[in-house]
């Protein structure tokens, strides 16, 4: 589960012998440009829909910009600092 929220490479981190607040850091810092450049390709795919006249699709596409918009803030606010609260345990490897 944590590979897909981008979790996995700060355990990786922190199996490397880092501290966890040095692991959020570094991973928030390598992730956070490949989920920004993702939302803002897709905000720039649905302007084009958002400014349709069509009353059924335009709303639809201002929902998911908005979403996106405010997934992609929160990404970078909750994600590390649920991490920081509850810190999956890290198996020591003998």
């Amino acid at each position: 589960m944590y590979r897909y929220l981008g979790l996995h490479f700060t355990n990786q981190l922190r199996e490397e012998g880092k501290s966890i607040d040095e692991a959020i850091n570094i991973a928030g810092e390598t992730r956070f440009l490949p989920v920004v450049l993702t939302s803002i390709t897709a905000i720039c795919g649905l302007i084009p829909i958002a400014m349709n006249p069509n009353p059924q699709i335009a709303p639809l596409a201002i929902v998911l910009i908005g979403g996106l918009i405010s997934s992609t803030i929160l990404s970078r606010i909750v994600t590390p600092v649920m991490y920081k609260l509850i810190p999956p345990q890290m198996d020591e490897k003998i």
